[in-house]
């Protein structure tokens, strides 16, 4: 096993110190999930659902709630993050499948209507193993199945990455997080994070094969990623759906740009 995976797997070993982090490194961890959620809004029919990277299973608690004829398979790398999952969701067990592996390997070809993570695709360290990951989601989605994802997402400049990860940290710091906190988690935790822009993700999901990928929600250092495999009928429903979002997003962006110059 590489070293950068034995490295997360520590992070992740102490399952209430991750929960108490998360929310105080992320103070927009709610509307981050519920981005990602969103994509759920239409589920009537029995659906299948895949989350990587499960954690202890904040975003697969909202899922099974917000979708009641779903089933999940919940997977994570490490031990302690599965059975805190399992934990989280004893009362959807029979709903539930958990299981421990390495996201990126993970593969079951035309298995699900809904492959979601939250805040888990930055973690794999090379370019190469972001992209196996995007080609695994998309065989292991139906046709016209979707991807819908949170991640810590890198400026697409070397200005624009300083401008928001300055406001990341003074999100932060108002947050409650004291400056030697924030300094410990950069030297310990941040060093199994690799970000890149959206527009690798967007080169990634192009390549692999998606269609209507886009950026429909982000705050600083973080963004939630739609994108949908093809099928053979294509709705104007959601192609309207997917512009509303880019316009959101699009205006969004032009406001942060405007504001920091």
């Amino acid at each position: 096993m590489d070293s950068n995976r034995e490295r997360i797997k520590a992070n992740f070993a102490d399952v209430e110190a991750y929960d108490r982090r998360i929310k105080r490194f992320v103070p927009y961890y709610e509307e981050m999930m519920a981005s990602v959620l969103a994509c759920l809004s239409q589920i009537e029919n029995r659906c299948s659902i895949l989350e990587l990277g499960c954690g202890t299973g904040n975003l697969s608690l909202k899922m099974l709630e917000k979708a009641p004829n779903a089933r999940l398979t919940a997977v994570d790398l490490a031990d302690e993050m599965v059975q805190a999952c399992r934990e989280r969701l004893i009362n959807y067990q029979e709903r539930t499948d958990f299981i421990c592996a390495d996201m990126v390997e993970f593969c079951r070809p035309g298995a699900f209507d809904y492959v979601l993570s939250n805040l888990a695709l930055h973690y794999p360290e090379t370019d190469k193993k972001k992209l196996q990951t995007c080609r695994n989601v998309f065989k292991s989605l139906k046709p016209g199945g979707f991807f819908s994802f949170s991640a810590m997402l890198d400026g697409e400049t070397q200005e624009l990455r300083q401008r928001i990860w300055k406001m990341w940290e003074q999100d932060v710091l108002e947050n409650g997080v004291s400056s030697a906190e924030l300094e410990e988690w950069c030297t310990t935790c941040h060093k199994t994070d690799y970000p890149v822009p959206s527009s690798l993700w967007f080169r990634w999901l192009k390549e692999t094969g998606f269609t209507y990928y886009d950026l429909i929600w982000f705050e600083t250092i973080f963004g939630t990623i739609w994108a949908r495999k093809p099928s053979r009928r294509i709705t104007d429903s959601l192609q309207n759906h997917f512009s509303l979002k880019k316009d959101r997003v699009r205006r969004t962006s032009e406001n942060l740009r405007a504001g920091n110059e």
